[in-house]
């Protein structure tokens, strides 16, 4: 039983960026097909070990983020990079590549994610854990910090001056990481490496926005450890 219930982890966790870290050499079939709106039943079958197992492996448990209340009512960072076009499911580390050009670091998203090396990922994307192993394990001189918090908190978090990369749900069916890079009283700025998903082409410091409303909704995934994710990644 005890199997059972882990496979069933291994099965939640390929509905949303689709595979197991390449790491863990672990062949699991293509279940694609099964509704997000399962997660969570299918999570309540498991016990605290299983569940411990999938957030040592594949997670990194967040935080509850300390917002100041200090920020300002709007914010954008400028000057900020350009963003990759991704050809796939490259999103992660297209978000990575994002965070290391800001950083005054030479990436490229698409040919990181095809790297061997790039940690966590496989045909349908990269579980979060990628975030903590590729810039305080693969890379000198970074840390990455996992939260989860309110449209506040996220707020407050931009306004420290770093794109702050958050996972997304769109269409109700796709997993998607970007880097947000401000906000006013209406919307978040985002610029995507998906060019469907951008709506803004006459700003150089955003590519996407979308309403406050919209995005909290996007981003409250309706799985325990990924509701309202957003990394920090910060130069030492």
């Amino acid at each position: 039983m005890r199997k059972k219930h882990i496979f069933l982890a291994f099965v939640i966790m390929l509905l949303w960026t689709s595979n197991v870290c390449s790491q863990n050499n672990m062949a699991i079939p293509d279940i694609s097909a099964i509704p997000i709106s399962s997660w969570q039943g299918m999570m309540n079958l498991l016990g605290d070990e299983q569940k411990a197992f999938i957030r040592d492996n594949l997670l990194v448990a967040p935080s509850v983020y300390d917002n100041n209340n200090n920020h300002p009512g709007s914010f954008i960072i400028t000057p900020n990079p350009a963003p990759d076009t991704q050809s796939g499911v490259e999103c992660a580390a297209c978000s990575s590549a994002y965070l290391l050009r800001f950083y005054g670091a030479e990436a490229n998203g698409v040919e990181m994610y095809h790297n061997p090396t790039f940690p966590c990922k496989h045909k349908g994307g990269a579980f979060p854990r990628c975030f903590r192993i590729l810039f305080e394990q693969q890379l000198d001189g970074y840390t990455a910090e996992y939260y989860t918090g309110t449209t506040e908190d996220l707020r407050d978090a931009v306004s420290k001056g770093v794109p702050v990369i958050v996972l997304l749900l769109y269409n109700g069916n796709s997993l998607h990481y970007v880097p947000v890079v401000g906000y006013d009283d209406t919307y978040f700025y985002i610029q995507d490496s998906v060019d469907k998903y951008r709506n803004v082409t006459d700003n150089d410091d955003y590519n996407e926005k979308l309403d406050i409303a919209t995005f909290d909704a996007m981003w409250n995934i309706p799985f325990d450890p990924c509701r309202r994710l957003f990394v920090l990644v910060h130069k030492k």
